[in-house]
């Protein structure tokens, strides 16, 4: 459902990851019950600020249903993100649609750029 609200997220404008986020270079970890991105340029493990989010896709389950039989419906957020120290401004989806399950290193798209995790 690509409503209104994906529309004016982003003024509108495409949204995608950076190569500065890609490949595993994007990494986190919860304290309590929330996530926390840190930022892949910086050294210390600056947190990043979540600025705004979008829901991109929301529909009922239509992928794998047959693997993923306690998936209440399928979807893809993305999260507009921003360092405050070294001014990175990126975007990263999380989706439950697509590959979600194995090792790292057996994910379709690594192998398919020749990437070693």
């Amino acid at each position: 459902m690509e409503g209104e609200s994906i529309k004016k997220f982003n003024k509108g404008k495409p949204f995608h990851g950076s190569k500065d986020i890609s490949n595993g270079k994007l990494t986190g970890t919860t304290d309590t019950d929330y996530f926390y991105f840190f930022c892949p340029k910086c050294s210390d493990r600056q947190i990043l600020q979540i600025l705004d989010f979008g829901i991109v896709n929301e529909w009922p389950v239509e992928y794998a249903k047959k693997d993923r039989l306690k998936a209440k419906k399928d979807f893809t957020i993305v999260f507009e993100l921003y360092c405050s120290k070294c001014k990175l401004h990126d975007f990263v989806k999380v989706s439950n649609v697509g590959w979600q399950g194995g090792k790292l290193k057996d994910s379709p798209i690594l192998k398919n750029r020749g990437t070693k995790d």
